[in-house]
Protein backbone atom coordinates (compact mmCIF):
# COMPACT_ATOMS: atom_id res chain seq x y z
CA UNK A 1 0.00 0.00 0.00
CA UNK A 2 2.50 2.47 1.31
CA UNK A 3 4.64 1.32 -2.12
CA UNK A 4 1.90 2.22 -4.43
CA UNK A 5 1.28 5.62 -2.56
CA UNK A 6 4.45 6.28 -2.98
CA UNK A 7 4.60 5.91 -6.43
CA UNK A 8 1.11 7.72 -7.16
CA UNK A 9 2.84 10.92 -5.30
CA UNK A 10 5.97 10.31 -7.44
CA UNK A 11 3.79 10.35 -10.62
CA UNK A 12 1.64 13.46 -9.28
CA UNK A 13 4.51 15.59 -7.92
CA UNK A 14 2.58 19.07 -8.17
CA UNK A 15 -0.31 17.54 -6.62
CA UNK A 16 1.99 16.39 -3.84
CA UNK A 17 4.32 19.41 -3.62
CA UNK A 18 0.92 21.16 -3.02
CA UNK A 19 -0.55 18.89 -0.74
CA UNK A 20 2.99 18.60 1.27
CA UNK A 21 2.67 22.60 1.59
CA UNK A 22 -0.99 22.07 2.67
CA UNK A 23 -0.05 19.47 5.47
CA UNK A 24 2.96 21.51 6.32
CA UNK A 25 1.08 24.81 6.98
CA UNK A 26 -1.56 22.58 8.90
CA UNK A 27 1.13 21.23 11.15
CA UNK A 28 2.79 24.70 11.88
CA UNK A 29 -0.94 26.33 13.11
CA UNK A 30 -1.39 23.24 15.21
CA UNK A 31 1.94 23.38 16.56
CA UNK A 32 1.33 27.03 17.63
CA UNK A 33 -2.45 26.43 19.20
CA UNK A 34 -0.77 24.17 21.33
CA UNK A 35 2.49 25.81 21.59
CA UNK A 36 1.81 29.79 22.03
CA UNK A 37 4.70 31.37 20.98
CA UNK A 38 5.27 35.19 20.33
CA UNK A 39 4.47 36.63 17.18
CA UNK A 40 4.18 33.26 15.54
CA UNK A 41 3.17 34.72 12.15
CA UNK A 42 6.54 34.74 10.93
CA UNK A 43 6.34 30.29 11.27
CA UNK A 44 4.27 29.37 8.23
CA UNK A 45 5.88 32.23 6.44
CA UNK A 46 8.91 30.49 6.86
CA UNK A 47 7.83 27.27 6.00
CA UNK A 48 6.23 28.98 2.72
CA UNK A 49 9.15 30.44 1.90
CA UNK A 50 11.49 27.57 2.48
CA UNK A 51 8.83 25.46 0.68
CA UNK A 52 8.75 27.20 -2.39
CA UNK A 53 10.62 24.90 -4.39
CA UNK A 54 8.63 21.11 -4.78
CA UNK A 55 12.45 19.08 -4.59
CA UNK A 56 13.20 17.65 -1.01
CA UNK A 57 17.16 18.33 -1.86
CA UNK A 58 16.40 22.15 -2.54
CA UNK A 59 14.11 22.33 0.38
CA UNK A 60 16.55 20.76 2.83
CA UNK A 61 19.75 23.19 1.14
CA UNK A 62 17.31 26.05 1.50
CA UNK A 63 16.29 25.35 4.92
CA UNK A 64 19.61 24.95 6.39
CA UNK A 65 21.07 28.35 4.67
CA UNK A 66 18.02 30.07 6.40
CA UNK A 67 18.54 28.88 9.39
CA UNK A 68 22.11 29.10 9.61
CA UNK A 69 22.24 32.66 7.71
CA UNK A 70 19.42 33.46 10.60
CA UNK A 71 21.75 32.21 13.69
CA UNK A 72 24.67 34.08 12.42
CA UNK A 73 22.82 37.53 11.76
CA UNK A 74 21.21 37.53 15.19
CA UNK A 75 24.45 36.45 17.16
CA UNK A 76 26.20 39.76 15.51
CA UNK A 77 22.19 41.77 15.84
CA UNK A 78 22.89 40.96 19.78
CA UNK A 79 26.23 42.13 19.98
CA UNK A 80 24.86 44.97 18.80
CA UNK A 81 22.89 45.77 21.27
CA UNK A 82 25.09 44.81 23.93
CA UNK A 83 27.62 47.76 22.90
CA UNK A 84 28.04 49.80 26.10
CA UNK A 85 26.62 52.92 26.02
CA UNK A 86 29.71 55.35 25.92
CA UNK A 87 30.97 52.91 22.64
CA UNK A 88 26.89 53.95 20.72
CA UNK A 89 29.17 56.10 18.00
CA UNK A 90 30.60 52.74 17.02
CA UNK A 91 27.68 51.28 16.29
CA UNK A 92 26.58 51.89 12.87
CA UNK A 93 30.24 51.25 12.03
CA UNK A 94 30.06 48.01 13.21
CA UNK A 95 26.61 47.24 11.33
CA UNK A 96 27.54 48.60 8.16
CA UNK A 97 31.14 46.81 8.54
CA UNK A 98 29.16 43.47 8.54
CA UNK A 99 26.84 44.46 5.70
CA UNK A 100 29.54 45.14 3.70
CA UNK A 101 31.66 41.77 4.59
CA UNK A 102 28.40 39.42 4.65
CA UNK A 103 27.65 40.97 1.13
CA UNK A 104 30.85 40.68 -0.14
CA UNK A 105 30.35 36.63 0.51
CA UNK A 106 26.68 36.91 -0.54
CA UNK A 107 27.74 35.07 -4.46
CA UNK A 108 27.08 31.53 -6.03
CA UNK A 109 26.14 28.57 -3.81
CA UNK A 110 26.34 30.46 -0.51
CA UNK A 111 23.93 33.87 -1.61
CA UNK A 112 20.72 32.98 0.33
CA UNK A 113 22.53 32.19 3.76
CA UNK A 114 24.86 36.03 3.88
CA UNK A 115 21.88 37.67 2.28
CA UNK A 116 19.26 36.43 5.54
CA UNK A 117 21.87 37.21 7.88
CA UNK A 118 22.17 40.53 6.47
CA UNK A 119 18.52 40.96 7.08
CA UNK A 120 18.54 39.35 10.47
CA UNK A 121 21.27 41.43 11.97
CA UNK A 122 19.44 44.80 10.62
CA UNK A 123 16.22 43.46 12.14
CA UNK A 124 18.17 42.48 15.55
CA UNK A 125 20.12 45.26 15.59
CA UNK A 126 18.24 48.09 14.47
CA UNK A 127 15.93 48.56 17.75
CA UNK A 128 16.16 52.20 18.89
CA UNK A 129 18.05 50.46 22.13
CA UNK A 130 15.02 49.30 23.82
CA UNK A 131 14.47 45.77 25.58
CA UNK A 132 11.06 45.30 23.97
CA UNK A 133 12.18 45.55 20.58
CA UNK A 134 15.11 43.38 20.70
CA UNK A 135 12.70 40.70 22.46
CA UNK A 136 10.33 41.34 19.31
CA UNK A 137 13.45 40.39 16.71
CA UNK A 138 14.40 37.65 18.84
CA UNK A 139 11.08 36.02 18.58
CA UNK A 140 10.91 36.60 15.04
CA UNK A 141 14.13 34.61 14.87
CA UNK A 142 13.19 32.07 16.71
CA UNK A 143 9.66 31.25 14.89
CA UNK A 144 11.83 31.69 11.78
CA UNK A 145 13.89 28.77 12.77
CA UNK A 146 10.94 26.53 14.21
CA UNK A 147 9.04 27.26 10.71
CA UNK A 148 12.97 26.57 8.82
CA UNK A 149 12.93 23.31 10.67
CA UNK A 150 8.90 22.13 10.10
CA UNK A 151 9.95 21.98 6.43
CA UNK A 152 12.72 20.68 6.41
CA UNK A 153 11.16 17.85 7.83
CA UNK A 154 8.55 17.90 5.59
CA UNK A 155 10.41 17.47 3.01
CA UNK A 156 11.82 14.27 4.03
CA UNK A 157 8.82 12.62 5.42
CA UNK A 158 7.12 13.49 1.79
CA UNK A 159 10.24 13.55 -0.62
CA UNK A 160 9.82 15.04 -4.41
CA UNK A 161 13.47 14.04 -4.96
CA UNK A 162 14.64 15.51 -8.39
CA UNK A 163 17.10 12.82 -9.36
CA UNK A 164 13.58 10.90 -9.67
CA UNK A 165 12.60 13.01 -12.46
CA UNK A 166 16.07 13.15 -14.18
CA UNK A 167 16.26 9.23 -14.24
CA UNK A 168 12.75 9.32 -15.74
CA UNK A 169 13.53 11.64 -19.00
CA UNK A 170 17.37 10.26 -18.92
CA UNK A 171 15.64 6.70 -19.59
CA UNK A 172 12.93 8.18 -22.02
CA UNK A 173 16.58 9.46 -24.39
CA UNK A 174 18.00 6.58 -24.23
CA UNK A 175 15.17 4.17 -25.78
CA UNK A 176 14.65 7.10 -27.77
CA UNK A 177 18.30 7.13 -29.10
CA UNK A 178 17.89 3.41 -29.43
CA UNK A 179 15.31 3.54 -31.46
CA UNK A 180 16.87 6.15 -33.97
CA UNK A 181 20.26 4.21 -34.09
CA UNK A 182 18.26 1.33 -34.49
CA UNK A 183 15.85 2.99 -37.18
CA UNK A 184 18.76 4.74 -39.39
CA UNK A 185 20.72 1.16 -39.48
CA UNK A 186 17.26 -0.31 -41.04
CA UNK A 187 16.40 0.04 -44.82
CA UNK A 188 13.51 0.63 -43.82
CA UNK A 189 13.92 4.67 -42.30
CA UNK A 190 11.14 6.16 -40.41
CA UNK A 191 9.46 9.08 -42.04
CA UNK A 192 11.19 12.90 -42.20
CA UNK A 193 7.36 13.62 -39.74
CA UNK A 194 8.32 10.67 -37.01
CA UNK A 195 12.41 11.61 -37.37
CA UNK A 196 11.35 15.18 -36.79
CA UNK A 197 8.98 14.54 -33.73
CA UNK A 198 10.91 12.30 -32.19
CA UNK A 199 13.96 14.59 -32.60
CA UNK A 200 11.78 17.07 -31.14
CA UNK A 201 10.90 15.61 -28.18
CA UNK A 202 14.74 13.61 -27.10
CA UNK A 203 15.63 17.79 -27.16
CA UNK A 204 12.55 18.73 -24.92
CA UNK A 205 13.50 16.12 -22.11
CA UNK A 206 17.37 16.95 -22.67
CA UNK A 207 16.10 20.79 -22.12
CA UNK A 208 13.92 19.39 -19.23
CA UNK A 209 16.89 18.06 -17.45
CA UNK A 210 19.31 20.93 -18.06
CA UNK A 211 16.50 22.46 -15.91
CA UNK A 212 16.28 19.99 -13.20
CA UNK A 213 20.15 19.86 -13.22
CA UNK A 214 20.97 22.54 -10.29
CA UNK A 215 18.61 20.25 -7.88
CA UNK A 216 19.56 16.90 -9.16
CA UNK A 217 23.20 18.26 -8.27
CA UNK A 218 22.33 19.52 -4.56
CA UNK A 219 20.74 16.16 -3.94
CA UNK A 220 23.68 14.50 -5.21
CA UNK A 221 26.47 17.14 -4.56
CA UNK A 222 29.40 14.68 -4.47
CA UNK A 223 28.51 13.57 -8.09
CA UNK A 224 27.61 17.01 -9.36
CA UNK A 225 30.39 17.37 -11.89
CA UNK A 226 29.26 13.83 -13.12
CA UNK A 227 25.95 14.45 -13.63
CA UNK A 228 26.54 17.72 -15.38
CA UNK A 229 29.16 15.77 -17.52
CA UNK A 230 26.19 13.66 -18.39
CA UNK A 231 24.30 16.00 -19.80
CA UNK A 232 26.83 17.25 -21.98
CA UNK A 233 27.77 13.77 -23.60
CA UNK A 234 24.30 12.90 -24.54
CA UNK A 235 23.70 16.38 -25.97
CA UNK A 236 26.93 15.64 -28.07
CA UNK A 237 25.36 11.52 -28.67
CA UNK A 238 22.26 13.35 -29.59
CA UNK A 239 23.88 15.54 -32.26
CA UNK A 240 26.08 12.55 -33.59
CA UNK A 241 22.77 10.39 -33.92
CA UNK A 242 21.40 13.24 -36.29
CA UNK A 243 24.30 13.61 -38.28
CA UNK A 244 24.60 9.86 -38.99
CA UNK A 245 20.54 9.55 -40.59
CA UNK A 246 21.27 12.85 -42.57
CA UNK A 247 24.71 11.27 -43.97
CA UNK A 248 23.44 7.38 -44.09
CA UNK A 249 20.33 9.28 -46.22
CA UNK A 250 22.12 11.57 -48.03
CA UNK A 251 22.76 9.59 -51.32
CA UNK A 252 20.63 6.39 -52.41
CA UNK A 253 23.81 5.02 -53.99
CA UNK A 254 26.36 5.61 -50.87
CA UNK A 255 22.93 4.15 -48.55
CA UNK A 256 22.63 1.17 -50.71
CA UNK A 257 26.75 0.25 -50.34
CA UNK A 258 26.79 0.72 -46.42
CA UNK A 259 23.05 -1.57 -45.96
CA UNK A 260 25.16 -4.43 -48.25
CA UNK A 261 28.07 -4.40 -46.01
CA UNK A 262 27.57 -7.95 -43.32
CA UNK A 263 30.46 -6.26 -41.10
CA UNK A 264 28.52 -2.85 -40.52
CA UNK A 265 25.21 -4.67 -39.97
CA UNK A 266 26.92 -6.87 -37.40
CA UNK A 267 29.26 -3.80 -35.90
CA UNK A 268 25.52 -1.57 -35.67
CA UNK A 269 23.89 -4.45 -34.27
CA UNK A 270 26.75 -5.04 -31.36
CA UNK A 271 25.94 -1.29 -30.57
CA UNK A 272 22.01 -1.19 -30.71
CA UNK A 273 22.27 -4.45 -27.76
CA UNK A 274 24.59 -2.29 -25.57
CA UNK A 275 22.12 1.30 -26.05
CA UNK A 276 19.85 -2.03 -25.16
CA UNK A 277 21.51 -3.15 -21.63
CA UNK A 278 21.96 0.67 -20.88
CA UNK A 279 18.37 1.33 -21.29
CA UNK A 280 17.25 -1.80 -18.98
CA UNK A 281 20.37 -1.21 -16.75
CA UNK A 282 18.81 2.73 -16.41
CA UNK A 283 14.84 1.52 -16.23
CA UNK A 284 16.19 -1.80 -13.36
CA UNK A 285 18.59 0.87 -11.78
CA UNK A 286 21.15 -2.28 -11.90
CA UNK A 287 24.53 -2.42 -12.27
CA UNK A 288 26.91 -1.74 -15.38
CA UNK A 289 29.26 -4.63 -14.93
CA UNK A 290 27.05 -6.88 -17.12
CA UNK A 291 27.20 -4.44 -20.58
CA UNK A 292 29.19 -5.55 -23.31
CA UNK A 293 32.24 -4.43 -23.96
CA UNK A 294 32.60 -1.59 -26.98
CA UNK A 295 32.94 -3.13 -30.39
CA UNK A 296 36.23 -2.21 -31.55
CA UNK A 297 36.70 1.25 -33.02
CA UNK A 298 39.89 0.03 -35.51
CA UNK A 299 37.71 -1.86 -37.17
CA UNK A 300 35.66 0.74 -38.81
CA UNK A 301 39.02 2.22 -40.88
CA UNK A 302 39.00 -1.34 -42.28
CA UNK A 303 35.17 -1.84 -43.12
CA UNK A 304 35.67 1.72 -44.73
CA UNK A 305 38.38 0.33 -47.21
CA UNK A 306 36.01 -2.66 -48.58
CA UNK A 307 33.49 -0.21 -50.22
CA UNK A 308 34.77 1.67 -53.32
CA UNK A 309 32.91 4.75 -53.44
CA UNK A 310 31.50 5.56 -57.33
CA UNK A 311 32.68 9.22 -56.95
CA UNK A 312 33.76 12.17 -54.76
CA UNK A 313 30.34 12.37 -53.12
CA UNK A 314 29.51 8.80 -52.16
CA UNK A 315 32.86 8.76 -50.83
CA UNK A 316 32.55 11.65 -48.58
CA UNK A 317 28.87 10.28 -47.43
CA UNK A 318 30.76 6.73 -46.71
CA UNK A 319 33.58 7.92 -45.21
CA UNK A 320 31.56 10.54 -43.17
CA UNK A 321 29.50 7.92 -41.74
CA UNK A 322 32.13 5.85 -40.68
CA UNK A 323 34.03 8.92 -38.97
CA UNK A 324 31.07 9.80 -37.17
CA UNK A 325 30.58 6.29 -36.47
CA UNK A 326 34.25 6.25 -34.33
CA UNK A 327 32.39 9.94 -32.54
CA UNK A 328 29.37 8.37 -31.59
CA UNK A 329 31.64 5.45 -30.02
CA UNK A 330 33.33 7.75 -28.25
CA UNK A 331 30.68 9.51 -27.04
CA UNK A 332 29.02 6.35 -25.82
CA UNK A 333 31.78 4.71 -23.87
CA UNK A 334 32.24 8.74 -22.06
CA UNK A 335 28.12 7.70 -21.23
CA UNK A 336 29.06 4.61 -20.10
CA UNK A 337 31.91 5.63 -17.55
CA UNK A 338 29.79 8.13 -16.21
CA UNK A 339 26.78 5.98 -15.79
CA UNK A 340 29.37 3.33 -13.80
CA UNK A 341 30.64 6.39 -11.18
CA UNK A 342 27.39 7.45 -10.55
CA UNK A 343 26.23 3.77 -9.43
CA UNK A 344 28.52 3.02 -7.80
Amino acid sequence: MYLRLKALLISHAQFSHALRVTLAIAFTLAFYAVVHVPHSMWGPVTVVVVMMQPYAGAIVYKGFQRIGGTLLGAILGLLTVLFPDQFDYLIPVWMLAWVFLLSLKSYGKNIYFFFLAVMTLIIVSYQGNTSLEVNVALWRVANILIGSLIAIAFSMLMPIRAITGWNLLFNQNLRALRQLYQAHASAHMLSLRQLNVMKREVLERHMKMIILLPNVQKERHKLAGHYRTIITVQRSLISVTEQLIETHWSSDISRRQLLAQNDLKVYQQHIITILSQLEQASINHSSLSNIDTLPNIDLLPTMAETISPDDTTNALGIYGYFWLTRQFMSRLEALIIQLRIINQ
